[in-house]
């Protein structure tokens, strides 16, 4: 069989779900990646003719499949959902629904993304935040269809990678204009869950989603990180998406010499800490994309959260918010960390203490960071619950490193630590200092203007209360 040909703009735009889809299904496929610098050459005088020829309606982006030539992006991929085994027959009503859904907040976001450059009054911001309005109908309706944890259910269906990409768009515009972007907690789940695939791992790495432009260069946003071209000529290339990278087997055991038991115990002791360790950074690079996707759903810049594996050892807990607040492995099955632009305090309750570390990145990263000072915050909270700051200030690592492998932590800005020890004989726990000590944190963040005034909606405390694992409301 031959392999598939997909054609369509240099650029993420309506093919960029199609794309996640063959990346998830692994599926090997021609990409002709057309360039506006060469389009009249290459599309308009050339393919386009062609392939008119076998579809009259032929248009961006097209996928051919043998003798089958298909156009219209919909049509693609429901297509794609077939052919490739992803959509289910009892959803297909529903999966239509949602794509059509979908297709109306397209239509908004196109009438702001190009107008042949005439701004309205205050720029791009403006009619972004205007548009934000149309969308956050949109998106109200499609956080009440979900029926989680996908669109449809337990599945992923085509329409999923549709909603995907328009969340992922939308989020990225407003944290680029400084446009606040409505909270949507379960599509904030969706969106994280989809993000945290290692399935999708590839695409995520791959020029198609991290250099490709979000829209074409002549529109009135491309994104930030590509910059304004030029965009080269038209590629032809074929596609080959590398499948998550596998965990290495572990060999058998050789026969281990005779040990004292003084030596087993060391080992075995060795062996729980490096477990323990692994567990942590885990726990805390899974925090850290839980809390990027919060942060950029809801347009927070500080968060208060707990980390349990730790069961209050500082040294521990200060090695979780550096696995959050790392950049993530492009090959790693798992998506972690990503979270170093937003502030945090943590806490970690064990037995004999709690343990508390703060974090403020610089000015640059978080337009908060300036209105909340890292020594103040740990000492206003450590004195709320008879604590001691054990760390006013010190600079946050620019690396974090990770069985012997650095990952960058851009985002820089300061870290401070407290503990509060336990003294059962006089009623003081450190699991009920935890949530007194929380309180505090939040109370000094809304007092500085660094978090939003408590208007007692619950869906506040479900995302930044104690048992904030978004996965648990999906």
């Amino acid at each position: 069989m031959a392999e598939m040909e997909l054609g369509y703009w240099k650029i993420r735009g309506l093919a960029a779900a199609i794309r996640m889809m063959l990346y998830y299904k692994q599926q090997t496929f021609k990409e002709v990646a057309y360039s506006s610098e060469d389009a009249d050459a290459e599309w308009f005088g050339k393919d386009k003719p062609e392939l008119k020829k076998k579809n009259s309606m032929i248009n961006l982006p097209y996928l051919i499949d043998d003798d089958e030539v298909i156009t219209q992006s919909n049509s693609i991929l429901l297509y794609l959902g077939l052919k490739l085994g992803i959509d289910l027959p009892e959803h297909m009503i529903d999966n239509h629904q949602v794509l059509d859904q979908c297709m109306d907040l397209t239509d908004a976001y196109v009438k702001i993304i190009y107008t042949g450059k005439q701004l309205a009054e205050g720029g791009f911001k403006a009619m972004v935040e205007k548009h934000m309005e149309t969308a956050a109908v949109h998106f109200t309706k499609l956080e009440g269809f979900l029926k989680g944890p996908y669109m449809c259910g337990a599945a992923m269906q085509c329409a999923d990678f549709r909603v995907f990409e328009l969340i992922d768009v939308h989020v990225q515009m407003c944290a680029e204009t400084g446009v606040a972007i409505p909270k949507f907690a379960k599509l904030m789940g969706f969106h994280a869950k989809i993000k945290n695939d290692p399935a999708l791992a590839a695409y995520f790495a791959s020029d198609h989603y991290a250099k490709y432009a979000v829209n074409g260069m002549s529109s009135n946003y491309y994104g930030k990180g590509f910059g304004a071209g030029p965009e080269g000529p038209t590629v032809r290339h074929t596609v080959v998406p590398l499948p998550p990278v596998a965990k290495e087997k572990k060999e058998p055991k050789e026969q281990q010499a005779k040990e004292t038991p003084e030596e087993k115990a060391a080992k075995e002791a060795a062996k729980a800490k490096d477990k323990l360790l692994k567990t942590v950074i885990k726990e805390g690079g899974k925090k850290g994309v839980e809390i990027e996707g919060a942060a950029e759903m809801g347009g927070l810049d500080f968060f208060c959260t707990t980390i349990e594996s730790p069961e209050g050892d500082q040294e521990l807990l200060l090695t979780a918010m550096q696995a959050m607040n790392a950049d993530p492995d492009p090959l790693a099955e798992e998506r972690k960390g990503c979270s170093g632009f937003v502030g945090k305090m943590i806490f970690s309750a064990g037995t004999a203490q709690l343990a508390i570390v703060a974090y403020v990145p610089k000015p640059e990263s978080n337009k908060s960071s300036e209105k909340v000072d890292v020594t103040a915050w740990i000492k206003h909270v450590a004195e709320a619950v008879g604590g001691t700051v054990t760390n006013e200030k010190m600079a946050a690592p620019d690396t974090f490193v990770n069985e012997g492998k650095p990952f960058p932590c851009p985002h820089g800005g300061n870290l401070a630590e407290a503990v509060v020890v336990s003294n059962p004989e006089a009623g003081k726990y450190a699991i009920k200092d935890k949530d007194t000590a929380m309180a505090a944190a939040f109370a000094y963040l809304r007092s500085h203007g660094a978090f939003p005034e408590d208007t007692g909606d619950d869906d506040d405390e479900m995302v930044f209360g104690d048992d904030d694992d978004l996965s648990a409301y999906e």
